[in-house]
């Protein structure tokens, strides 16, 4: 005699199926046009974040892997990041140049930062070219790295 799982049981597994069917599949791919409205958006969060100063904020938006690179040679993860002395802006910097490149997943964002801030050490000139990179986590880009090329003043 073949005995029938209960309904609720095998209406269960169908969506336990469903669920692992749905997270192996490949995100979709972004559009050139919506890449690059995706990483305008991403981008300007990043920079509102660290613009702001809060550094909760700022960690919100960071990936646990997190690095960043300065054109100083200086370095950090995520936790040095955040105890480091951030930069400060007296105003958003202007982003001009921005040329996006990714998949569903990541984004790689290439711009230039016009900015009026002040690095603790005040090194950097005003033109500052970024390339940073994100990682989709949900509905919100993450920052996994940053690198700031920006002339160093000898």
């Amino acid at each position: 005699m073949t005995r029938l799982l209960p309904v609720a049981v095998a209406a269960r597994l169908a969506l336990v199926a469903m669920l692992t069917a749905m997270a192996l599949m490949p995100i979709r791919p972004l559009r050139a046009e919506d890449m690059r409205a995706e990483g305008e958006m991403a981008v300007e969060a990043w920079i509102n974040a660290v613009v702001s100063g809060d550094r909760e904020r700022i960690a919100a938006i960071l990936a646990p892997e997190f690095q960043i690179q300065r054109s100083d040679g200086s370095a950090y993860d995520k936790a040095g990041y955040l105890a480091s002395e951030l930069p400060r802006f007296p105003e958003v910097p202007e982003m001009s140049g921005l040329v996006v490149t990714g998949d569903g997943g990541l984004l790689v964002a290439r711009y230039v930062l016009t900015t009026g801030g002040v690095l603790p050490d005040e090194s950097e000139e005003r033109k500052a070219p970024r390339l940073t990179v994100f990682r989709r986590d949900g509905d919100m880009w993450l920052v996994v790295s940053h690198a700031n090329f920006a002339p160093v003043k000898r």
